[in-house]
Parts: C-alpha cells; sequence; structure tokens
C-alpha cells in the first residue's frame, strides 16, 4: 500500500476491506458506489468494471461507510426505539416500587429515563 493510501478503512490492517466484510452489500468509497462480494472478498460496481477489483487493490481509495437501504434504517431505528422502550418500562417498575408523591416520582422518573436513554451507548 503506498504511504498516502488513505487510512480511514473500518480495519487498518485490512485496507481494501470493507465494513462487515461476511455481507454482501454496497459501500461508498470517493464519489463512487461499490458491491462488495463476501464470497470472492472482492469489489464490483457492475457498470464499469464488470470483472471483479481485489480489495487490496482498492486499498488506495477512501472508504466512507456502507449504504443503508431503507429496510436497514427501518430495522435500526425499530431496534433503538425497542431500546428505549425498554428503559421507559425499568423506570415505570422502579417508580412503582419507590412510591412517592406522583408529581415528585414522575418528575424523577422522566429525568432517570432522559438520561439513561442518552447514555445508552452503541447497540449490542
Amino acid at each position: 500500500m503506498p504511504d498516502s493510501a488513505p487510512t480511514n478503512w473500518p480495519n487498518p490492517e485490512r485496507p481494501g476491506v470493507p465494513m462487515f466484510p461476511e455481507k454482501r452489500g454496497w459501500h461508498m468509497m470517493d464519489r463512487d458506489v461499490w458491491e462488495w462480494c463476501p464470497t470472492r472478498q472482492a469489489w464490483n460496481d457492475t457498470v464499469l468494471h464488470p470483472i471483479f477489483v481485489k480489495a487490496k487493490d482498492m486499498a488506495w481509495r477512501k472508504y466512507h461507510g456502507s449504504v443503508l437501504t431503507p429496510t436497514q434504517i427501518s430495522e435500526m431505528l425499530a431496534g433503538e426505539r425497542e431500546r428505549c422502550a425498554e428503559v421507559c418500562e425499568d423506570n415505570s417498575v422502579s417508580m412503582r416500587t419507590d412510591c412517592k408523591d406522583t408529581e415528585t416520582a414522575l418528575n424523577e422518573m422522566l429525568e432517570t429515563t432522559a438520561r439513561e436513554i442518552r447514555n445508552l451507548g452503541a447497540a449490542s
């Protein structure tokens, strides 16, 4: 790999290999979209390159990330909503067991829930 090659590949030890290399999918590099084929461990843009290009031959490109489909985005959002709902349900149960005056308890629960949602971190 030349010294001037981009260092923004998901795994710097494997330049030319995309995020989620085990999955077939589209990825943005430079200003082009390329399809990754996991069985061949190679790239194809299906328009300009009807043959596959090895990962090492794509290492010079600047990798921006995978291109998500509307279905994938919907699945991610649904997962995140579910994680938030679980935090709300957990806090609702704890509010019932720590019963204080209603207004104070509700405000505390809402503040706690908001803080916990903000601190969820990466999905597992």
